[in-house]
């Protein structure tokens, strides 16, 4: 095991019964498994995880309610404002 991997792997052993269950409570409202969002909670730390996750979770959200414009949408607007800065520079 890299070093990396083993500090990891050892902080994650040495969280307090709180620490674990907050871990816990966080991977089940992510969809995943404690071990798989550790890395972003080692990295980032449990808030900045906690909030990333929520966001994640208010876009899902969004985007299944239609709040959002499609990507195909919003390719188009930028490729017809592109060409149309080109056309304006040729004809310039």
């Amino acid at each position: 095991m890299n070093s990396r991997a083993q500090q990891m792997a050892d902080a994650l052993a040495a969280l307090s019964a709180d620490e674990r269950n907050r871990l816990d409570r966080l991977a089940e409202r992510a969809g995943m498994r404690a071990e798989e969002i550790w890395s972003d909670v080692w990295q980032y730390g449990f808030d900045d995880t906690e909030e990333s996750v929520q966001a994640n979770i208010e876009a899902d959200a969004d985007i299944a309610a239609g709040r959002t414009i499609p990507n195909e949408q919003v390719m188009a607007d930028m490729w017809r404002m592109v060409n149309s800065g080109l056309q304006k520079k040729k004809t310039g």
